[in-house]
């Protein structure tokens, strides 16, 4: 996998974490690793060395310093000042850093990353457009995306509202994972007391 293949894989963690009430990026898992970190780290390890990180700036401050050195280690990390532009500017400004043809999008507000996942998704990604996994016919997350895609958003991005808008036009391989994980979101004090988190490999 990785570079060699191809692929790179963009966090996404471009919001205010409002809802929250604290930086997701920063939320930590029962080992105390971050929850940026940990994406990070799984997806290194699975192989894909190419990984892109799209943080809100106010949550590279001071205050996050230790937090962001560690993240930044194995990351590209690009600042965005302009989180009220929403989720399609912050994925472009992950994929204008990306050399790779076929990006993994992922949401740092779902910590999870599950190796046999990822392996099912990037069976024959070289004929596929867009690349959505899914549990009881139920659409997830990470989504895959090709180099189409990816022209269509970096140059054009400005013509959609939201990313489902870009996915409209292009044609979309739905893969069963039997795996929950895939539609988790940590947005909420609640959802994250709810979660009993355990890294999944």
């Amino acid at each position: 996998m990785g570079t060699d293949n191809n692929i790179a894989v963009i966090i996404l963690a471009g919001g205010h974490s409002s809802r929250m009430g604290y930086p997701k990026p920063w939320l930590k898992n029962d080992d105390n690793v971050t929850f940026l970190s940990e994406i990070i780290t799984s997806y290194k390890q699975f192989g894909i060395n190419e990984v892109i990180v799209v943080l809100n700036e106010k949550f590279t401050t001071r205050e996050w310093e230790n937090e962001l050195l560690i993240s930044s280690e194995n990351a590209t990390i690009i600042k965005n000042n302009l989180v009220d532009k929403g989720r399609l500017h912050s994925l472009q400004l992950g994929l204008n850093h990306s050399s790779s043809d076929f990006n993994i999008i992922h949401n740092v507000d779902n910590p999870f990353v599950e190796y046999k996942v990822l392996a099912k998704l990037l069976t024959d990604i070289e004929n596929q457009e867009i690349i959505i996994p899914t549990y009881n016919n139920k659409g997830g997350h990470p989504v895959i995306i090709s180099k189409n895609v990816k022209n269509e958003i970096t140059n054009n991005y400005n013509e959609y509202s939201t990313l489902k808008d870009v996915f409209f036009k292009f044609k979309k391989k739905y893969v069963d994972v039997n795996s929950n994980t895939i539609l988790i979101n940590i947005n909420t004090p609640k959802d994250l007391e709810s979660l009993f988190y355990e890294p999944v490999l």
